[in-house]
């Protein structure tokens, strides 16, 4: 039965998590092909306004993967508002505005801010009709003076590694333009570094989920399509052999280039395994098995003093953890437990079951990123003792809606450190065999710290101390409490 349980979990949480088939569609709507540049917002009196427009012309003109359009008249617009223009440009109802209006679905958005003898660039790349930020890079430069002028300073370099960088950072390299029987057709050549016999990994985008309260893009969701070695490469495009396809996926235009793998060494073949296996990284969450070992207390207060003696034991348990992430800020936790211990001489044991839903406070990008979260659910702890008018050992149910918070941290190397804890907020406890009725006021608190190693792959080690306070009391003044603590090994699965 206890394994069944433990089973039933495990199978919900994975539930939560099934992949969504793909929708060509979304493809189509983040094309990030269309693009025009904002003039520059600074505090520095536009005197970079004129030459960064002809530096990202010259960048731009280099490359075809971006159809460039400028924005004619929308400029003197937006200075003569009464609003702020640095405020204007980063108001969503006006980027759609500009979007609509001039066909363009990317935009560049330029932020210069004088500091002492220094200027800070901020560019960041906006999809325009939502107001999304989709990449933002910071570079600072050093004030050449007048006697030197920008044409010779490091400004240039400068910005073409920023747009690099930029770039670089948009959530797929490449679309795919043209796709006709095994060769497909890609919108990056020689100019963006692409070389021939280089394998390109080639995906669909099946979600892109936004935040429900800022309205931001939280997650790119993608689903793998196919595989194509480059055979011929040209200044902006480049043509490349279909070798592999995903079951049940076509090949279209729109889907995107998400990953470039380098040639094969010498003497490989394609037949001999040339394009090595994709090692499948974990995406969901985890799940462990635990043992441990600890200390079991229980103390009954007849009069509300301090110093009622109290009962111990050597307490042994086992049990079954697990999280799966829902998107990059959402997660699900559960957990079973049971613990043995023994008390004047009668054997007891503890049942735990606990569900939790967290929310990150920074985006994921993956189950192994370090971060915090606060987190609400439910948890019931059934404690099963023989009753005992000599130790007053009897049953007791706690169950409470907890909140509390907990996060994954670096410590060195492969060791990260995990913290968490609970505190019950609405709560309900009995001990009837007790004969004092319903407690006037219960307690249910838990504390979670520990180091988890990364022993391979997906397989990591942890050591958990784990503590949890119980208590009720009685409007007769009586209390009874009890306290487990210990120990507890694990192994971690990821998946």
């Amino acid at each position: 039965m206890k394994l069944l349980k433990a089973t039933l979990m495990c199978v919900f949480f994975l539930s939560l998590s099934l992949p969504a088939l793909a929708n060509p569609e979304v493809d189509r709507v983040f094309q990030l092909e269309t693009l025009g540049w904002l003039k520059s917002s600074d505090n520095a009196d536009g005197i970079f306004n004129e030459y960064l427009d002809d530096l990202y012309t010259q960048y731009f003109k280099k490359q075809n993967r971006f159809i460039v359009k400028k924005l004619t008249g929308v400029n003197p617009l937006l200075d003569s508002s009464s609003i702020q223009y640095s405020t204007l440009v980063r108001n969503p109802e006006i980027l759609r505005k500009i979007s609509q209006k001039f066909k363009v679905e990317d935009l560049i958005r330029t932020r210069i801010f004088k500091e002492t003898d220094t200027y800070r660039f901020v560019i960041e790349w906006v999809y325009a009709p939502k107001g999304d930020i989709l990449s933002t890079v910071e570079f600072r430069y050093i004030d050449p003076k007048k006697e030197f002028g920008l044409a010779k300073s490091e400004l240039p370099a400068s910005v073409e590694r920023a747009l690099d960088e930029l770039i670089s950072k948009l959530p797929f390299l490449a679309q795919v333009t043209g796709v006709e029987g095994d060769t497909v057709t890609v919108n990056m050549g020689r100019h963006q570094g692409l070389e021939p016999h280089q394998i390109l990994e080639i995906a669909t985008l099946k979600e892109v989920k936004r935040h429900p309260v800022l309205n931001t893009i939280e997650e790119w969701k993608w689903e793998p399509v196919a595989r194509a070695k480059v055979e011929q490469v040209e200044e902006s495009l480049a043509f490349a052999k279909v070798i592999e396809v995903e079951p049940g996926q076509n090949l279209i235009r729109f889907q995107k280039v998400k990953e470039i793998h380098q040639p094969l060494p010498e003497g490989k073949t394609e037949e001999a395994g040339a394009v090595a296996p994709k090692s499948e990284m974990p995406k969901i969450g985890w799940v462990a098995g635990n043992l441990g070992v600890g200390k079991y207390s229980l103390v009954y207060d007849p009069t509300a003093s301090s110093d009622s003696p109290g009962k111990s034991s050597l307490l042994e348990s086992l049990a079954v953890d697990s999280r799966v992430w829902l998107n990059s800020r959402w997660l699900a936790e559960g957990k079973l437990s049971e613990s043995f211990f023994k008390i004047g001489g009668s054997t007891g044991g503890a049942t735990m079951i606990r569900l939790a839903s967290g929310y990150s406070f920074k985006p994921t990008k993956s189950v192994f990123d370090s971060t915090g979260w606060a987190h609400f659910g439910y948890k019931v702890t059934s404690i099963s003792l023989t009753s005992s008018p000599t130790t007053q050992s009897v049953p007791s149910t706690f169950s409470d809606l907890f909140i509390g918070a907990g996060g994954e941290f670096p410590l060195y190397d492969k060791f990260t450190a995990q913290v968490s804890f609970d505190i019950g907020m609405f709560k309900s406890a009995a001990a009837d065999d007790l004969g004092l009725g319903s407690p006037s006021s219960s307690s249910d608190i838990s504390l979670t710290g520990g180091v988890t190693y990364h022993l391979q792959d997906q397989l990591f080690l942890r050591v958990l101390i784990e503590f949890n306070a119980l208590g009720m009391d009685f409007q007769t003044g009586q209390s009874y409490s009890q306290k487990m603590f210990s120990l507890t090994p694990s192994v971690m699965y990821y998946f």
